[in-house]
This record gives C-alpha cells, sequence and structure tokens, in this order.
C-alpha cells in the first residue's frame, strides 16, 4: 500500500455548548488516512464518528468547539485557518457525501442545475489561475502565521505556570514570537508580490486569447456562410470564454459525464428531472456525481448507504470502490455496520463514546479483534452462516455531558476489571498496524479469550478463504 499521508489528524477533541453544559462528543483521536486507501470510522450512534467527518470539513455546528487538536492537510493545520480558506479546500480538495440524500438535494430544483451548480459558482478560471501561481507562497505565509498563533498559546500557558524557569522561559519565547512576526512580514509581502505579478501574467495571457480569438474569427467570418462554419465560429466563441470561466455548456458537458460515470442512465433526460422523479439508490448517485464535479482528493462517505435496502446499499459500495480506483481517491468511510466494510476496507478505527478504541487493517480488526467493544460489535453482526443467537450489546453508551473517568465501555463490558472505572487505558500496541486501547492488554491482565460466537466465525472465514485459494 503506498503510505503517502494525504490527512493527520491528531489529539483531536471537539465539544457542543448546550444549557446542561459541555457535550464531549470527540476526545483526543488519532489517525491518518493514506493516499489511495480507504479508511474506515465505526461505531454505534453518538460515537463522534460524524462529529469528526464534519469537523475536517469545517461545517461544525454554531454550538461546536474544537477544544484541542491538530488536522493537517496539505502542509496547513485546517483548526486553524479561515472560512475563506476552507472555502477553497471544501468541495474541490475534500468532498461529502452525506447519508440521507433527500435532505442533501433541493426537491424544487432540477437535478442537472444541482450538479452544475458548485462549478458555476466556483468556475472563474482567471481567478483560479492566480490563485494556483500563489498557491505555495500562501502556505508558506499560513505556516508563518501557525508559528505565531501557536507561540502565542504557550505564552498564555507559560503566563499561568508555576515552573521555576518561567522567566526565562517566558524571554526565549517573546525572542521566538519577535523572529516569528518577522517571518510574517516577509511571507505576506512576498506572497502581494506573487499575486501581483501572477495578475498581471493571466491579464496578458487573457489578451493574447482574445487578440487570437479575433483573428481566427475574421478568417472564419470570410468563408462562406455554410453549417459547418457557423460551428466553428460558435466553438471559436465558446473556447474564448472558457477561457476565463466554466460556461453552462461546459458545465453541462461534465455533469452528463459524471452523472454516467455514477452509472446513471439516459443522464441527458435525467439531467432535466426533479429528484422526487428518482429512486432512492439514484438520488445517492446524483449526491455522489455532486461531489465528484470538483474532482476532489479525500472523499468523505458519512454513512451513505443507510437510508437504502441491502441490494441497492452492495451497489453504491461497488460504485464507491469503483471510483475510488479510478480516481485515485483517498476515501474515509464512516458506519455502525461492521459487515458494510468488510469488502472494502483497508484499514477500520472502531471508535465509542468519542474516542478511538482499536484501529489497525481489516485483516486485523476483523481476524485478531482485541477490544470488547469491537468484539460486541463483530457478536452482534449477522453472516449467513450463524447458526447460534446473535449477541446483543447491554446498556446504552455513556452521557457525554459526563465522560467516564475509566475505560468508557466499562458499564457495558462484561470483561471489565476494576481498573476500567478507574483509569482510561493507553493504546497498547499489538502489531505494527494494530493497536488497541484495553486494559485486557496490559501484561498484567487476566488472559480473556474471545467470545466462542466470533472464534467460529473467524475460523468460517479462514476455511472460505483457504477454499477460493485451493478453487483460483
Amino acid at each position: 500500500m503506498n503510505r503517502e499521508k494525504v490527512l493527520h489528524v491528531e489529539n483531536l477533541t471537539v465539544s457542543f455548548k448546550t444549557n446542561q453544559g459541555m457535550v464531549r462528543a470527540v476526545r483526543g483521536i488519532t489517525f491518518d488516512l493514506h493516499k489511495g486507501e480507504t479508511l474506515a470510522i465505526v461505531g454505534e450512534s453518538g460515537s463522534g464518528k460524524s462529529v469528526s467527518s464534519r469537523t475536517i470539513m469545517g461545517i461544525l455546528a454554531g454550538n461546536g468547539v474544537i477544544d484541542d487538536g491538530k488536522i493537517i492537510y496539505g502542509g496547513q493545520d485546517l483548526t486553524k485557518v479561515d472560512e475563506e480558506h476552507y472555502h477553497e479546500l471544501r468541495g474541490s480538495k475534500i468532498g461529502m457525501i452525506f447519508q440521507d440524500p433527500m435532505s442533501s438535494l433541493n426537491p424544487i430544483m432540477r437535478i442537472g442545475k444541482q450538479i452544475t451548480e458548485g462549478m458555476l459558482l466556483n468556475g472563474n478560471h482567471l481567478k483560479n489561475r492566480v490563485k494556483s501561481i500563489a498557491n505555495e507562497t500562501k502556505n508558506t505565509l499560513l505556516t508563518a502565521l501557525d508559528v505565531v498563533s501557536n507561540l502565542s498559546d504557550d505564552r498564555k500557558v507559560l503566563k499561568k505556570s508555576k515552573d521555576s524557569d518561567k522567566q526565562q522561559k517566558l524571554i526565549a519565547n517573546a525572542k521566538a514570537l519577535a523572529v516569528a512576526k518577522d517571518n510574517v512580514k516577509e511571507a505576506k509581502a512576498n506572497y502581494n508580490s506573487i499575486v501581483k505579478e501572477a495578475k498581471i501574467k493571466v491579464k496578458t495571457d487573457l489578451k493574447t486569447k482574445k487578440q487570437d480569438t479575433a483573428n481566427e474569427l475574421a478568417a472564419l467570418k470570410a468563408l462562406p456562410k455554410t453549417k459547418e462554419n457557423k460551428t466553428k465560429i460558435a466553438g471559436v466563441k465558446e473556447s474564448l470564454l472558457r477561457f476565463k470561466k466554466v460556461t453552462k455548456k461546459e458545465a453541462y458537458d461534465r455533469a452528463i459525464k459524471v452523472m454516467s460515470e455514477v452509472g446513471i442512465p439516459e443522464p441527458d433526460r435525467r439531467f432535466r428531472q426533479y429528484p422526487f422523479q428518482f429512486s432512492g439508490g439514484m438520488r445517492q448517485r446524483i449526491v455522489i456525481a455532486i461531489a465528484l464535479t470538483a474532482s476532489p482528493e479525500i472523499l468523505i462517505c458519512d454513512e451513505p448507504t443507510t437510508a437504502l435496502d441491502v441490494t441497492i446499499q452492495a451497489q453504491i459500495l461497488e460504485l464507491i470502490n469503483d471510483l475510488k480506483a479510478l480516481r485515485h481517491l483517498s476515501v474515509i468511510f464512516i458506519t455502525h455496520d461492521l459487515g458494510v466494510v468488510a469488502n472494502m476496507a483497508d484499514r477500520i478505527a472502531v471508535m465509542y463514546a468519542g474516542k478511538i478504541v482499536e484501529k489497525g487493517t481489516a485483516e486485523d480488526v476483523f481476524y485478531n479483534p482485541r477490544h470488547p467493544y469491537t468484539w460486541a460489535l463483530l457478536s452482534s453482526m449477522p453472516d449467513l452462516d450463524s447458526k447460534n443467537r446473535l449477541r446483543a450489546i447491554p446498556g446504552t453508551p455513556p452521557n457525554m455531558l459526563f465522560p467516564p473517568k475509566g475505560d468508557a465501555f466499562a458499564e457495558r463490558n462484561e470483561f471489565a476489571m476494576k481498573i476500567d472505572f478507574q483509569k482510561q487505558p493507553p493504546m497498547f500496541k499489538i502489531s505494527e498496524t494494530h493497536e488497541a486501547a484495553t486494559w485486557l492488554l496490559h501484561p498484567d491482565a487476566p488472559k480473556v479469550d474471545m467470545p466462542n460466537i466470533i472464534q467460529k466465525r473467524i475460523n468460517r472465514m479462514l476455511e472460505a478463504s483457504d477454499e477460493e485459494a485451493k478453487n483460483a
């Protein structure tokens, strides 16, 4: 697998202000997303999966607060960028598919307009060229601003500290802060200079294009007024318009192409229809098409199959897999159902009560699960060969207004020990790719075997895998 990181989330902590107090929705999660892989985030409702994805997208609710952590994309910490910069990333770099297509689509707007809307609004090619030329220097400026912000935060903490060497640290911080502010001034001046040069270059290129177009049109107009020549003239005019912005014809062509790509039959006819004229599965394909029009590098799928029946679920999952391979996407797939991700996830992170309790490759999690919550999820998941009664997970998730002191799953865990109620377990490394946060992995913990129902299932899967290998 390609190990190039496209996204790094570190110690992300998110809370929501309510009348009852602060709801601790996400509590210090850390994970990476690698280029071309599918990372599945699995957990029951209320575990913090969707909040994590919305934080990455920069679309937290108004009462949401990022208490701590980093989201590193393209060398920038997204928790510290402004809305203007986020607007440039959202959709074009990081796309998202939501779970209910009817809540994502406008019921009184034609499908075609909804697919092309984003392309037309963000399709000023001249402005985008200037941004592209100045992008590297802008990133340098944002990095310099991050350094100033971090040093300022450190200074606030130092002022409140009672360290014996507090004064020395404050002096060192002040010196570093002065240097960082000078770097910001230099980076800002460099950025403004590059933007000015880029605007001149784009303006010159546009002038040249207009002149070339005028010469070409003059030559064509001198020819006989045949249907073929009229089509050529229209094509030359369209070419000039496309140089400046995304035209309606260009947006239409791209929409038809992406509609075909996601498996919508007769896209020319469907383009003019309304959402109510589509089935649930087709509406979800439209939502996927909208997400793909901006050609994002990362695609976040927030339970995209929840509202669909099993047959359509399989088709949508297969479509996402095919699109990932075709467009070289990196995918974050959020679901409450481990069975959904069995054949599509490269790595899995299991979340409970705002924390990642286990993460590893799909093989690690399915064939060697180590956290009691992962055992509980697998035990409650049906398969074709199960003859035993499925095991329900007793109790309910904790109230995140008052997060538990110890392991959040302890109250529902039949294997819980005294320490589970007293102290949160750290992440114990099982292998290079696998780790889990449970005290059962501590060297002094009693040996506990995974439930028999899971062991039998693993044995069946291994036998089936061996049989397939023999027949291959």
